[in-house]
């Protein structure tokens, strides 16, 4: 959404960092302002930046109905100028905490060159979290169920639990207990990084505090 100058003077100021492997820019102006990759200097900015320092460009469709014709040309010119695009998506209530609208999600964003990457369990935020989180006992079931419907690209997404300590993947559940990994943690907790996590499912638990620790068996 800034001018296409000051994104040009940030990425230059990026090119020559060693350390800096690549740069990634999140945005939903490809669902809620696609006309803005129309405009062929932004394209050029990115394009030539991509040559230097791989670019990554992470969206959020939350539902097919986002992947209208004009957000697919915006994706299609972010391909064209050789950037990779990945889809992060927030599962919500009411919006896509169904299995068919998951599938046609992921499909449609496969169909428009996009990889699916994280879907985001609802944060606990005021006003937020009794509208729209899902439980995650239910949540994990819908999941699942989605995920045996799509083939191999469309299902390597990541059920996140974006949590204080770091990203936490949902894996799945044994029966009332929810299996998850640990995928990155606080510097000063370097250790908790990629340990495994078990919590018992409650009927209305929506985040890793609602849940107690359990032990699998």
């Amino acid at each position: 959404m800034l001018p296409t100058g000051t994104i040009k003077a940030m990425l230059d100021a990026l090119k020559d960092i060693p350390h800096l492997n690549f740069v990634r820019i999140g945005t939903r102006a490809p669902v809620v302002y696609p006309m803005r990759f129309f405009d062929d200097e932004l394209i050029d900015v990115l394009q030539q930046f991509n040559r230097t320092k791989t670019l990554f460009v992470p969206t959020h469709f939350n539902h097919p109905n986002e992947i209208t014709p004009v957000a697919e040309e915006a994706i299609l010119r972010l391909r064209e100028a050789g950037i990779t695009v990945n889809n992060q998506a927030v599962f919500l209530r009411g919006v896509n905490d169904n299995v068919d609208t998951l599938v046609e999600l992921m499909n449609g964003l496969l169909r428009i060159g996009v990889s699916p990457y994280y879907l985001y369990q609802c944060m606990p935020v005021a006003r937020v979290r009794h509208h729209f989180q899902v439980p995650l006992r239910e949540g994990v079931d819908i999941v699942d169920e989605a995920r045996k419907q799509l083939d191999g690209y469309a299902k390597r997404f990541k059920f996140i639990i974006g949590h204080d300590i770091g990203k936490i993947e949902v894996c799945g559940r044994i029966g009332d207990k929810l299996i998850l990994k640990q995928l990155h943690a606080r510097p000063e907790h370097p250790e908790e990084s990629s340990r495994m996590l078990v919590r018992q499912l409650t009927d209305k638990g929506g985040w890793l505090d609602d849940l107690p620790e359990v032990e699998l068996q």
